[in-house]
């Protein structure tokens, strides 16, 4: 049994086609609009018959031995990659991507090879213009015109000149590196419409123009090196060792001095109070404005009210006062005044005579206020000149005196027991001077991680023992010092 396929035929479709919509809805345009595609792409990159054949094939003149040796032996070429900087001074000689846009994508001539030339508008001379052009030469302004142009041109050429013979100087090198740019900034960037900063910014970093830092403002002067006294010597003299002794005890009574000040205004402003009396000072606060409850003790007794009623809001009397009360109330107001008068009447006579007194006194201040305020200038002076740079927020460590018990001052430098670092001394004096940025000793804080394990029938007396010790054990704090 032969089975055959029927094809169907569509018949055609009959619209009508009276209108442009019509044609375009019913058209089948596809052919020509293909048709004007490719000759589009024709003209934009040429056609193939105009086209020399060494664009379109490449002439192979190796041959196959070439390539049978490469088989046999593939050549191992070490090739490195190029980095950033190889990247960017290779793509320097191409053209910026923000001229691409500017540049021709079509090689479509021109149709009118001879087109004319039109003026644009304004460029033909009105009879206003021609007027005032004449009466202009009349006057000579054209003439000196023509000799400005002729002046400025002769600078130019002079310019010109004086720049070719800099760079017939010869005093370039042609060993060094190859910088055909002036300064590092890349030929293709030289442009009226880039800006300074756009060609600085593809500039690359070792050739990138850096400002001079400005001059310090003050003039540091510090000593070299920071000498230690004399008593720390590990065989001072008596009076040297003396001098020691007493710098220590005036460092150490500012301390108790600055201890004894925190303690009086914190701790001494407050009285202690008992537990008692703190929580009934509360409750008498908390219960402020709320009714109080009967208590029998404090109710006054039937005896003391004598059984009348008093009103707690009594009515107000309006009692008018007679003629001697208020003569009297008048009498004791001049009195009053009349005293209070005597008493700056006299207060002025005193100080009539206190003059002399006075004048001496504001003398005397404004004395000691000059010797002050010279004092307070040297002394700002003095610390401007030897003011540590600021390096960073921190301040430098205070030097801590140092003191050696006479018990343990030896004539000998075996016997003796060293008591401070030496790295340490001497880190702390190159902060001092300013040659280190201060730092602070820092407690690196480690976060407590949380373990545990899964219980489970496979789990051990051995695994829970591990786990429990694993969380008792203590782990020794690092110590850093931060800048």
């Amino acid at each position: 049994m032969v089975l055959t396929k029927m094809t169907t035929i569509k018949k055609k479709k009959h619209v009508s086609k009276k209108n442009k919509k019509a044609w375009r809805k019913y058209c089948d345009i596809q052919d020509v609009e293909n048709f004007l595609e490719d000759q589009r792409l024709e003209e934009r990159l040429g056609k193939f018959e105009t086209k020399p054949d060494s664009d379109l094939f490449v002439l192979d003149t190796v041959g196959d031995e070439k390539a049978v040796l490469a088989e046999e032996k593939p050549e191992t070429t070490d090739i490195k990659p190029q980095t950033l900087k190889q990247r960017k001074r290779a793509n320097l000689s191409e053209t910026p991507k923000c001229y691409e846009v500017l540049l021709p994508t079509s090689k479509v001539q021109d149709p009118n090879a001879k087109r004319n030339h039109v003026n644009p508008v304004g460029l033909k001379k009105t009879a206003l213009s021609k007027l005032s052009q004449k009466r202009r030469f009349e006057k000579g302004a054209l003439t000196k015109k023509l000799e400005l142009m002729k002046k400025n041109k002769k600078i130019a050429l002079d310019k010109k000149r004086r720049r070719k013979e800099i760079v017939n100087t010869f005093d370039k090198n042609l060993w060094g590196e190859d910088l055909p740019e002036v300064k590092g900034v890349p030929s293709t960037l030289k442009d009226d419409f880039i800006s300074t900063e756009a060609q600085l910014h593809n500039v690359l970093p070792e050739k990138r123009l850096r400002s001079k830092p400005p001059p310090p403002k003050i003039l540091v002067t510090r000593p070299a090196i920071d000498t230690p006294h004399p008593g720390v010597s590990y065989n001072p003299s008596y009076q040297e060792h003396q001098d020691l002794l007493q710098d220590v005890v005036e460092h150490e009574q500012k301390l108790m001095k600055k201890e004894a000040h925190l303690n009086r205004v914190t701790t001494k402003m407050f009285r202690k109070v008992t537990a008692d009396e703190k929580e009934s000072q509360w409750r008498e606060e908390m219960s402020a404005g709320l009714p109080q409850p009967h208590n029998p003790a404090t109710a006054p007794s039937d005896e003391e009210t004598d059984n009348e009623y008093k009103a707690i809001n009594p009515p107000v009397k309006n009692k008018k006062k007679d003629h001697k009360a208020r003569r009297k109330q008048r009498e004791r107001i001049e009195e009053r005044e009349r005293l209070k008068r005597a008493k700056i009447d006299k207060k002025k006579i005193t100080d009539l005579y206190r003059l002399r007194k006075l004048q001496n006194s504001i003398s005397a201040k404004e004395k000691r206020q000059v010797e002050l305020q010279a004092k307070r200038s040297a002394k700002r002076a003095l610390v401007a000149a030897t003011a540590l740079p600021n390096l960073n927020a921190k301040k430098a460590p205070v030097k801590q005196p140092e003191l050696v018990e006479p018990s343990q001052l030896t004539g000998d430098l075996r016997s003796m027991n060293m008591s401070a670092n030496l790295l340490r001394d001497r880190f702390e004096s190159l902060q001092r001077r300013g040659a280190l940025a201060a730092s602070k000793l820092m407690m690196k804080k480690k976060k407590r991680v949380k373990s545990y394990f899964k219980p489970g029938h496979k789990v051990t007396d051995n695994d829970i023992e591990k786990y429990l010790q694993k969380i008792n054990e203590k782990k020794p704090k690092k110590i850093i010092i931060k800048k």
